[in-house]
């Protein structure tokens, strides 16, 4: 018999997944064709799984990183679940489990996978139909889904979907980068210097 976690989880390169997600909505000017698009971005809430977690240096000050063998076990061990204690925005998504593309193709039909990038799920605009490039929407404070303040953060619509999601993505932005608090506190979770 299976146990719980993996019985609800079916993808199988899956690097993230979580007992719920969020659909974000934003709006963002198309550089084609210079008309306002909806544009949407998948996030996970605090206590979400990955097997991309960061490692934790050791906090001795004599010591630079991990040894060359440590580095090496680290590298080449085999894939492990970790549980995340804070939430994450996901980028750069290479696949998501059938339940999850049934529920974006119904409520962010924008957001689909992109033949053009490698099947990478990809922003269209509405108008043009032309891919957004993420590079415009997600790392820079100002962008539709890197809000600097409380106040831009508030025009992000917020969809909580209760239901498992699994998916591959390359990038994983957690709490550690400051500029993504606005857009977490917008989903409910406080960050601050001492988590």
């Amino acid at each position: 018999m299976q146990d719980d976690t993996s019985a609800r989880h079916d993808l199988p390169d899956a690097n993230v997944r979580a007992s719920s997600y969020y659909v974000l909505q934003a709006q963002h000017l198309c550089k084609h064709c210079q008309q306002t698009t909806l544009v949407f971005a998948l996030a996970v809430p605090p206590n979400h799984e990955s097997t991309e977690a960061d490692i934790d240096l050791d906090e001795d000050a004599s010591r630079l990183g991990l040894a060359p063998g440590e580095f090496h076990d680290w590298l080449f061990s085999p894939e492990q679940w970790q549980t995340i204690p804070g939430p994450a925005l996901l980028t750069q998504i290479g696949s998501v489990s059938a339940p999850v593309a049934l529920t974006l193709q119904r409520l962010a039909s924008a957001l689909r996978q992109d033949a053009a990038q490698g099947a990478q799920w990809t922003n269209f605009c509405e108008h043009c139909g032309n891919a957004v490039w993420e590079g415009a929407l997600y790392p820079t404070p100002g962008q539709p889904f890197c809000p600097e303040d409380d106040a831009t953060a508030a025009q992000i619509t917020v969809h909580t979907i209760d239901a498992p999601f699994d998916g591959y993505a390359r990038m994983i932005w957690t709490d550690r980068y400051r500029n993504k608090w606005p857009l977490f506190k917008r989903l409910g979770v406080a960050c601050s210097e001492a988590d």
